[in-house]
């Protein structure tokens, strides 16, 4: 064979396999790739599935290994975890009457609760308690939001709610005395 006839071999080599590419029906979709999530517990597969709150992701090693992990944009995330600033329990986010806020994990040992503000617990910000030195947290009341001491109910202390921040009792007047 001539490096000619070799030349032109390669030609309608090239030439056949364009042709096949463009007579092609359509079918034969391509898609884009799946990307593999690792477990950080076992370093098996995540798996996205569907719960009764929707999308989450799940070790295919399950029920030896429960971690899990929220959906976010087809993406595995691991929720925040707030942590009680009294015992160190988990704050956990609950429901009751209408009203969301977070609740420590300990509970009943620990009673501590604080405001939902958009999906998370209320500011660290804090406000000293006049009356036992530790801070005081907004809570909502049946009469709307207050001020509470975050050791509740050894401590009762309460003052009232100015658009999101405690109103500190008036003084005496130095004439009531």
């Amino acid at each position: 064979m001539s490096r000619d006839d070799s030349h032109d071999t390669k030609i309608r080599a090239v030439d056949s396999w364009e042709q096949e590419f463009l007579n092609q029906d359509g079918s034969g979709y391509i898609g884009t790739p799946s990307k593999r999530y690792r477990c950080p517990k076992c370093h098996g597969v995540l798996q996205l599935k569907q719960g009764k709150n929707g999308a989450f992701w799940g070790c295919e090693n399950y029920p030896k290994c429960d971690y899990s992990a929220n959906d976010e944009d087809g993406r595995p995330v691991r929720p925040k975890k707030y942590f009680c600033p009294l015992c160190g329990g988990q704050l956990r986010k609950k429901t009751h009457s209408g009203n969301t806020f977070w609740g420590c994990s300990n509970y009943p040992d620990c009673k501590l609760t604080l405001e939902d503000v958009s999906g998370e617990p209320s500011s660290s910000r804090k406000y000293p308690c006049r009356a036992c030195g530790h801070y005081l947290v907004r809570k909502k009341g049946v009469k709307g939001y207050f001020w509470g001491c975050i050791k509740y109910p050894e401590c009762k202390h309460t003052l009232p709610d100015d658009k999101g921040h405690p109103v500190p009792k008036k003084l005496r007047s130095s004439g009531d005395q």
